[in-house]
């Protein structure tokens, strides 16, 4: 039963003990059944409005008709039975009371002033001479009610709606700490699946390190490449070996210091392995000169690297051209990834970083969605968007390391 199924009932209630004492003081009062009559009247009209309340189409006219029935079945009663002396006008100030609890504030300015104007209307009809008094009385009485009600309602609402609003903010965080967790677990099942990898990759590293020494005599001395080639391997050797250990190794308080990372240094490095890896693809590389020391460690920021340089050179199918931009500012360097490659759409953009979504046949929309996981973990950011004409366009901002014994928010 909402509210305005109580006020209802509660309205009808009071009609018909209106109706009883009528009845019982009918003598007294002499108006015989005539009460009776209005009480009848009412008190089906309020029934009426029970009924069909709940039809879409007349919910909002019973709501409006049920304070009017009240408001003249009352005053109908005060105008048979002594006007503003009669005890029905109580029912006018329980009409007030009842508005706050099925209508908002501008309904309870109506209902007040309702009620003040319906009592000054039956005494009319019964005769204002020797009522003045009691009139004005009883209408600033139903007046002072109603403005109490008023902004006792008012106020009411405006802390409702505040708790709304937390309610709703409160949901918003909830539901992003829960996709939080939902990462992390992700993230988690990834980690082990990870450790039983790099524990596979240290055997198949061991055995590849034995078939390059092998081959390493017969390619040595080799013309057209064969040399950088199996420079190229021993380095990616190198790389997998490395990462390995580092998987195993991440989390434990024995585990050596991450080496500080260089934007510069690091940036050629995976420059000179995706020229080796992919010698089709080109990239132009411009820097103001400068080789800022960053606040993630240069592993982490060689992965970030590997995977949106990996991602351009596919989406270019190993033979497109890129641009790498890298700036130095006061607290942050930035660097813009450029390529022209496939690119992607507005739609795309918005959620490429977002864990499991790809663009790519076969992907695992973990790559993109790690890198910037591992960026905000430090402080960094990346964004994406469509190029001008064609291509992809990524921007980092990564934050400087700050100095040895520089207080807290230098580093901020």
């Amino acid at each position: 039963m909402n509210r305005f199924d109580r006020v209802l009932l509660i309205r009808h209630l009071a009609i018909v003990a209106g109706a009883v004492v009528a009845y019982l003081l009918r003598s007294e009062l002499q108006i015989g059944y005539t009460a009776l009559a209005i009480v009848g009247v009412g008190a089906w009209l309020n029934v009426g409005a029970y009924v069909f309340r709940t039809r879409e189409s007349l919910a909002r006219l019973c709501l409006v008709a049920s304070p009017v029935i009240g408001v003249c079945s009352w005053a109908a009663l005060a105008a048979v039975t002594n006007g503003v002396f009669s005890p029905f006008t109580l029912g006018l100030f329980l009409e007030v009371v009842l508005a706050p609890m099925h209508l908002a504030a501008r309904g309870i300015v109506f209902v007040t002033l309702g009620a003040v104007g319906a009592l000054w209307l039956q005494q009319a009809w019964v005769g204002l001479e020797g009522a003045e008094l009691a009139l004005l009385l009883r209408s600033g009485f139903l007046l002072g009610m109603g403005a109490v009600i008023y902004g006792v309602h008012a106020r009411w609402q405006r802390a409702h709606e505040e708790l709304s609003e937390q309610s709703s903010q409160l949901s918003s965080r909830l539901e992003g700490l829960e996709r939080q967790l939902a990462d992390e677990r992700a993230l988690a099942s990834l980690g082990e699946g990870a450790a039983r990898l790099a524990h596979g990759h240290k055997n198949a590293i061991h055995s590849l390190r034995g078939f390059v020494s092998l081959i390493e005599p017969k390619l040595a001395d080799a013309k057209g490449g064969g040399a950088a080639a199996l420079e190229g391997l021993k380095a990616a050797i190198d790389d997998l070996e490395r990462l390995a250990r580092l998987t195993l190794t991440s989390g434990r308080s024995d585990a050596a210091p991450a080496a500080p990372c260089r934007a510069l240094s690091d940036l050629r490095q995976v420059l000179r392995e995706i020229g080796i890896s992919h010698p089709r693809s080109q990239w132009e590389l411009r820097s103001d000169g400068t080789d800022p020391e960053l606040r993630l460690p240069s592993h982490e920021f060689v992965e970030v690297l590997r995977v949106l340089l990996t991602n351009s050179v596919e989406a270019t199918s190993g033979e497109g051209k890129g641009t790498l931009e890298l700036r130095s500012h006061a607290r942050e360097v930035q660097l813009v990834i450029s390529d022209q490659g496939d690119g992607f759409s507005a739609a795309d953009a918005e959620r490429i970083f977002e864990r499991g979504y790809t663009t790519k046949a076969g992907g695992s929309g973990y790559g993109l969605y790690l890198a910037r996981k591992t960026l905000q973990e430090h402080g960094g950011r990346i964004t994406a968007r469509a190029g001008v004409s064609k291509g992809a366009v990524f921007e980092l901002r990564l934050p400087l390391r700050a100095p040895e014994g520089a207080p807290p928010e230098a580093a901020a």
